[in-house]
């Protein structure tokens, strides 16, 4: 514990540090999967530090392990803002606002918007897309990062969950029971209006 006048400084510092290395080896898990999608290191890394965004906000807002009802479900701090779940790259004006001498890079120019879907933001999802079960849990990020998707209006990449369903892993005959949640194999039951739009 600080005591009075002592700076947060060091204690920032590890966690940034400690943050900046989970962003690492996930952008370098993804490389390993990544035959047919494209590996652009600003766009993996861009897409990591969202994920360890997201991953806070879900551990943030979550109930873990044996909720009682009525007990009021966790929120987060007013300082923390809740963004997503569509991300779009930081512009030339970002860079302007918080500094009077921008050092201005094309590189961010050519980052793609990230859609997140994931549970924190689609909790309706949480069916199997083959057999219609709710006994399904989330399992985690998809093994080879974001995949590259056509937007209306540019080209956007999408990061999924893992959803694993019990029901299809006891009965499945093909042994399919681990859908991720940009995969077309999620989507292709379901009809245009029950695609999420926020």
């Amino acid at each position: 514990m600080e005591g009075k006048g002592q700076s947060n400084e060091p204690l920032c510092q590890m966690q940034n540090t400690h943050l900046a290395s989970k962003v690492r080896k996930r952008v370098e898990g993804w490389k390993k999967f990544r035959t047919a999608q494209s590996d652009d290191p600003e766009q993996l890394n861009w897409a990591a530090n969202i994920v360890q965004y997201v991953n806070y906000i879900h551990k943030a807002t979550t109930i873990w392990g044996g909720a009682k009802d009525g007990k009021a479900l966790p929120i987060l701090r007013k300082e923390v803002p809740f963004l997503g779940p569509r991300f779009l790259p930081p512009s030339y004006l970002h860079a302007q606002k918080r500094s009077a001498t921008p050092n201005i890079l094309p590189g961010p120019t050519y980052l793609k918007p990230l859609h997140i879907v994931h549970p924190v933001y689609y909790p309706h999802l949480a069916r199997c897309p083959q057999c219609n079960s709710d006994n399904v849990h989330w399992d985690g990020w998809t093994t080879g990062g974001h995949r590259e998707v056509h937007g209306v209006n540019r080209e956007e990449t999408a990061l999924g969950y893992q959803l694993k369903c019990q029901l299809c892993r006891d009965t499945s005959e093909d042994g399919a029971y681990c859908f991720a949640t940009t995969n077309p194999t999620f989507w292709e039951g379901k009809e245009h209006w029950e695609v999420p739009r926020e």
